[in-house]
């Protein structure tokens, strides 16, 4: 989501960067719960009899569709921004008393052409904290908030608790991509 000039724009040239940096885009596109930037991918959903087929989005391309291993073709369904909408539903093509989910398969293009700069300096900060991290030895750093040397006594955050690594991303960032992006696939039965 960020690349190296990003880091190197915030005075960032030294370390491991480009495993910083998939490290850090890992994190807020597993805190999203989808991709965010452009890419192609292959999704096998155990569709209902719902209309829409809810896809990550947006959604740019359609390269393919098979419903049960047969293919459609691009008639038989619309591309929105969000999923395919199918007048007949994504259920059984044979059976249409059946309301047994079958398998559709689609490779589609899906994400933003353009990662917006919250987000690639939500990332890029990610990857200075991972580097930074790195360069002081590693460890795990769950959850210390201080340290006192005298009587050996530390400190732990509750939210922290259970952080292994300096890429970590709170609670409300994580609700906060997840309502910006969405998330998974999923099938919407329309009445």
């Amino acid at each position: 989501m960020a690349v190296t000039a990003d880091l190197t724009a915030r005075g960032v040239t030294t370390g491991s960067i480009s495993v910083a940096l998939a490290v850090a885009s890992a994190a807020v596109r597993d805190a999203a719960g989808c991709a965010i930037s452009e890419e192609t991918s292959t999704v096998v959903v155990n569709a209902g009899r719902g209309n829409l087929l809810e896809l990550p989005a947006p959604i740019t391309a359609v390269t393919s569709v098979l419903v049960d291993g047969y293919a459609l073709d691009a008639d038989d369904y619309e591309v929105l921004p969000n999923g395919l909408w199918r007048h007949c539903g994504w259920g059984n093509l044979w059976d249409s008393r059946s309301f047994a989910p079958v398998p559709v398969t689609v490779t589609f293009t899906h994400g933003l052409s353009v990662v917006p700069a919250d987000l690639v300096d939500l990332t890029c900060q990610l990857a200075i904290a991972w580097l930074n991290h790195a360069a002081s030895g590693g460890g795990s750093t769950a959850g210390l908030t201080s340290a006192r040397i005298d009587d050996a006594a530390e400190t732990y955050s509750a939210e922290y608790a259970g952080q292994v690594s300096p890429v970590f991303i709170p609670d409300a960032t994580r609700n906060w991509l997840e309502r910006r992006f969405g998330s998974g696939v999923a099938v919407v039965e329309t009445l």
